[in-house]
């Protein structure tokens, strides 16, 4: 549903929205969500795939109903990504509610970083074809969410708190240099 729902706001948002409907941001979110309805890691791992797998799916057939041409080899990189990039965002969301606080603070920047990583590249490289407030917005909100999450994490132990952010920080700074590195892959 959320796939087709963005498929369907391509032509219909305002320009300072654009970014909304050709990002990763919000699809990984929409999997991170379900990642963390789960009862084990292993099971948020499988639900980020299959949410990320049906966002796709919801997309193009979306497209193919308004009569849209639909390109096979999108379809195919986009469910390859879902398969590369669906088990990090499902263990990010499992480590959040499952792990210990260091490892949830992993979690919680795993997460982060993937909106931190793009919307750098947003910054960086999208100046002429989308405009920069939204990719701030976006950046503030990977980092907040890395914050918010990590402090969500420790809120019984603060004492974890130290060692958590520092985790937390890392792993956003990691997979937000690999996020902007992915970004320049032709």
């Amino acid at each position: 549903m959320a796939g087709a729902a963005t498929e369907g706001l391509v032509l219909r948002v305002s320009f300072g929205l654009v970014p909304l409907t050709n990002t990763a941001a919000p699809w990984v979110l929409v999997a991170f969500a379900v990642g963390l309805t789960a009862r084990r890691i292993d099971e948020a791992v499988i639900l980020a795939v299959v949410t990320l797998l049906a966002l796709v799916l919801g997309f193009y057939l979306a497209q193919a109903t308004r009569g849209w041409a639909v390109s096979r080899h999108q379809i195919a990189f986009w469910l390859l990504a879902s398969f590369v990039a669906g088990p990090l965002v499902g263990l990010s969301a499992g480590w959040l509610r499952h792990g210990g606080a260091v490892v949830g603070g992993i979690g919680a920047g795993i997460v982060g970083g993937v909106l931190v990583g793009e919307a750098v590249h947003g910054i960086r490289d999208l100046t002429y074809s989308s405009p920069h407030t939204y990719w701030r917005v976006q950046l503030a909100l990977g980092i907040a969410l890395t914050v918010g999450l990590t402090l969500w994490r420790c809120r019984r132990d603060l004492l974890a708190a130290a060692p958590a952010f520092a985790a937390a920080l890392a792993s956003c700074a990691v997979i937000g240099v690999a996020t902007l590195i992915a970004s320049q892959l032709p």
